[in-house]
């Protein structure tokens, strides 16, 4: 908050008097968000996402408002911002440095709306179009690192890709693009917006294509080692990745699914083994390694995921102005 205000006070100078309601004005965005989330929760307390918004405001607010010497520390901090020779000391705070962003420069570059068609569509129809997120379904901070790599790479994407974790019911079935879909709809009922999933498959030859989409499982239950004496026997190591990414805009919206494959060999491990399964597939094209013995830049050039989600990436660029009305 205070790099904001540093940001925003460098172009727009406050007075004293407006820095010292700052706290004030922060309190009650937080009591907006402990309010909504709250009654939003009463109205439909299936959805116990909507908690997310409630109880970490309430929190915020007790502690800038309830705990002993953080009032006037966010006051002395909030001044300090706003002096000529702010700084953010990195050993003591833990504050980016101050940033200026143009929030409607995306809409300028991008949109095909005209700038006096935004400014006369009322604040509720500016702040819809200024919000142009989609949140990807994933607990897993290997592949949210890798997906947002793969997403950020060519043109700039005119979404903001947000996370969050869900607890959705463990999907089963033989069919990975019916798993995708089912898991889609259920996530964007959860989150009420636009939501991207993905669901990962390692399937062996041998196996009829086994572990399939119960890879996970798999891999929890018997390791890497244990995968390998699977098929040790068989003289057919070959197999397959496979990643289904789905995307809709929200609840009961169109699901649209992304297919990407890479053909490979079932290996004994080899290399780092901090993500999934990569120690044990060699793909085709891998000149040799294993996914876990690549650079990400050369994991990204032929990977199963890169590939799905460079497809999602094609049809968010080309969709771009219908996603964003819908």
């Amino acid at each position: 908050a205070a790099a904001i205000l540093c940001g925003f006070h460098s172009i727009y100078p406050l007075t004293v008097e407006e820095r010292k309601h700052l706290r004030l004005l922060v309190a009650a965005r937080l009591a907006c968000s402990c309010t909504l989330g709250a009654y939003s929760y009463s109205q439909n307390p299936g959805n116990e996402y909507l908690l997310l918004h409630a109880q970490p405001a309430w929190n915020a607010l007790t502690l800038i408002w309830k705990t002993p010497g953080i009032t006037d520390v966010m006051d002395q901090l909030f001044d300090a911002a706003c002096q000529d020779n702010a700084h953010a000391d990195p050993s003591t705070l833990a504050l980016p440095d101050p940033t200026i962003v143009d929030l409607l420069s995306p809409i300028r570059t991008k949109s095909s709306l005209a700038q006096d068609e935004i400014e006369s569509s009322g604040p509720l129809k500016r702040q819809k179009i200024i919000e142009q997120t989609i949140t990807f379904v994933t607990g897993n901070k290997k592949k949210l690192e890798e997906v947002k790599r793969i997403l950020s790479n060519g043109s700039e994407l005119g979404f903001e890709v947000t996370n969050v974790k869900l607890d959705l019911p463990e999907l089963q079935g033989k069919d990975p693009l019916e798993i995708a879909r089912e898991k889609c709809a259920l996530a964007a009922q959860h989150v009420g917006g636009a939501v991207i999933t993905e669901d990962t498959s390692l399937c062996f030859s041998a196996l009829g294509n086994l572990p399939g989409p119960y890879i996970k499982w798999f891999l929890e239950t018997c390791g890497h080692n244990g995968l390998n004496n699977m098929i040790h026997f068989s003289e057919d190591k070959s197999g397959y990745a496979q990643t289904v990414v789905a995307f809709t805009t929200g609840p009961n919206e169109d699901i649209h699914l992304f297919d990407g494959r890479t053909k490979g060999m079932i290996v004994p491990p080899r290399g780092s083994f901090d993500f999934g399964w990569d120690p044990i597939f060699q793909p085709d094209e891998g000149g040799g390694l294993t996914y876990a013995e690549m650079s990400e830049d050369e994991k990204d050039s032929i990977s199963h995921r890169s590939r799905a989600f460079s497809q999602l990436r094609d049809y968010l660029i080309q969709n771009e102005r219908s996603i964003k009305a819908n």
